[in-house]
């Protein structure tokens, strides 16, 4: 009997080993899909800052100097104004308030993207393993 419960927990193991490894592929393969870019940094840099203020990206605008994008909008409820930078490297994304510092202390959320076909996957991970993943289509 306690040889069949040992059985059992080894196959148990296995199952969950095998899964981690095809999520693992499956992301991988996601990447893969993506080499060839569709999206400028300028739209990439637009559609992070859309996806974290929950805003429209109709209404935010983007200037780059030197590496960095400076992104800005006005809120339409009462017309302040917000004022933003990214960074972007492979493929992730750094971000602050413009006259702030960059959220990049292991407590601040890490931002990846990831282009599939036409689409824009924004993945903010949080310090306790959450995430907020938003996509977006490519404009005309």
């Amino acid at each position: 009997m306690n040889r069949l419960k040992t059985l059992v927990r080894i196959l148990f193991l296995i199952v969950i080993i095998i899964g981690c490894k095809n999520k693992k592929v499956n992301n991988q393969k996601e990447i893969v899909e993506s080499k060839e870019k569709i999206f400028s940094e300028l739209e990439i840099a637009k559609y992070t800052i859309s996806a974290i203020m929950d805003q429209p990206p109709e209404i935010i605008t983007v200037k780059e100097k030197d590496g960095i994008y400076y992104v800005s909008y006005i809120r339409e409820a009462d017309k302040k104004k917000f004022d933003y930078k990214i960074k972007i490297s492979d493929n992730r994304v750094t971000w602050g308030n413009v006259n702030g510092r960059w959220r990049e202390t292991k407590f601040d959320e890490k931002i990846k993207y990831f282009e599939i076909n036409n689409r824009l996957k924004i993945i903010q991970t949080f310090y306790d393993g959450s995430e907020i993943v938003k996509e977006f289509n490519k404009s005309k």
